[in-house]
């Protein structure tokens, strides 16, 4: 993935840029192929394919730009 390019094309047009890394976080996570993270404004991945965790999803964002993302998107009730 060439997330260097993602991210020009999001910076030119104004977008967030994410990146789903569910099938891939293992090789990711082994350094096998390159990470979204230093491009990526949010990454979200699963725990229980790649990584071969118990079921469940983890939401990374940039610290503090976008906060209102997890106001939005997680119930605290």
């Amino acid at each position: 993935m060439d997330y260097a390019r993602f991210r020009q094309i999001a910076d030119k047009c104004g977008a967030y840029l994410m990146a789903d890394m569910s099938h891939i976080s293992g090789l990711v996570a082994a350094g096998v192929i390159p990470s979204p993270f230093e491009y990526a404004d949010i990454v979200t991945t699963t725990t229980h394919k790649s990584l071969r965790g118990p079921r469940g999803a983890i939401i990374f964002f940039r610290k503090g730009e976008y906060s209102f993302f997890l106001r939005a998107m997680i119930s605290w009730s």
